[in-house]
């Protein structure tokens, strides 16, 4: 199964990192928002505003590296 390095940056948490494994990218990234992030609700509405900070394109608050498996 493949392995996804994750970071994402909170005021509240600093930077949190987790290996992750799953299926998919999008997989790993729910994973860990479910498992890490506390700054956000825990609804698919709070994972979408979480997903748009992660990924922001002028200052992503994230990055994902996929390792392999």
């Amino acid at each position: 199964m493949p392995r996804f390095v994750i970071s994402f940056f909170t005021d509240s948490q600093g930077i949190r990192s987790q290996v992750i494994e799953a299926e998919t990218r999008d997989l790993a990234l729910h994973r860990f928002f479910d498992e890490h992030v506390v700054d956000y609700s825990k609804d698919s509405e709070g994972f979408a505003y979480f997903r748009e900070d992660f990924e922001d394109s002028d200052r992503p608050l994230g990055s994902i590296v996929e390792l392999g498996q």
